[in-house]
């Protein structure tokens, strides 16, 4: 396959930092068209205003709490009946603790983010693209979507489930030229590990780590090239591809000592 055209426009969620400020840059570079959706929209337009000089193609800010029905209802409504979209489904947050002891609304919170959001923004990009046969979905999951997390129970259940809709979906559309793909970055320098409680963690990993523009930049070659799955970083790929020929039971063993809180 090839890169997405640029006439097709690209709505980027949490575009306000990490991940999704490093997409919405590299796809401004390219020329498209660009809605970013975040909550903080004074980030949102200091970055908006970065992005206008490099193409002639707008910039649109939309504020919105995608966990929020509203939020979410903003979102859809931009996506509906507008044609063709590139949708970076990016947003979204990690808790970390005994799940029995997590704060039960921010736990509700991440599973409306991470999981109904996305799918829901999904569903209204897709129909428009399938009508034009282009753009497609990019859903950022993660690593932690190949096995169950004890410690981030929820944030592992959530990305397992936008991997496996993920996978589902792009199969039914094949042969459409609509190409939809799961992101599945390992640990990332991005605000990710502050907002989950691991970011002390995270820079024990060593290789595992990447830079959020080398995550960003390997998605988006994988997207051009039509793939379904892309686990960033060959330790990251053979971590996630290790976990099905091992015991479930031992990987949750290794993996409970890992994510304990200290």
């Amino acid at each position: 396959m090839h890169p997405v055209p640029i006439s097709v426009p690209a709505l980027v969620t949490g575009a306000s930092s990490g991940l999704g400020e490093g997409f919405a840059r590299r796809l401004a570079g390219r020329g498209h068209e660009l809605v970013l959706v975040a909550r903080r929209t004074d980030r949102l337009e200091r970055l908006a205003e970065e992005l206008r000089p490099l193409s002639d193609k707008p910039v649109e800010v939309l504020g919105a709490d995608l966990e929020t029905s509203a939020g979410r209802n903003r979102v859809i409504a931009r996506l509906t009946g507008t044609g063709p979209w590139l949708l970076v489904n990016n947003a979204g947050f990690g808790t970390r603790g005994h799940f029995a002891e997590q704060d039960p609304k921010r736990e509700a919170g991440e599973v409306l983010v991470n999981a109904l959001a996305l799918q829901q923004l999904m569903r209204a990009a897709l129909p428009g693209c399938v009508e034009t046969r282009e753009g497609g979905v990019l859903n950022v999951a993660s690593t932690a979507a190949f096995q169950p997390i004890p410690h981030m129970a929820t944030y592992a259940a959530t990305k397992a489930f936008v991997l496996h809709l993920t996978e589902a979906v792009a199969t039914e559309l094949r042969g459409t030229g609509v190409r939809v793909m799961a992101l599945c970055p390992g640990p990332t320098r991005t605000e990710f590990g502050d907002v989950a409680g691991v970011e002390g963690d995270f820079e024990r990993m060593g290789p595992l780590f990447m830079s959020a523009g080398s995550v960003v930049s390997t998605a988006l070659k994988a997207f051009d090239r039509g793939d379904v799955i892309c686990v960033p970083g060959m330790v990251n790929l053979a971590g996630a591809t290790s976990v099905r020929v091992v015991p479930r039971f031992a990987v949750r063993r290794i993996l409970e000592p890992v994510f304990r809180k200290r």
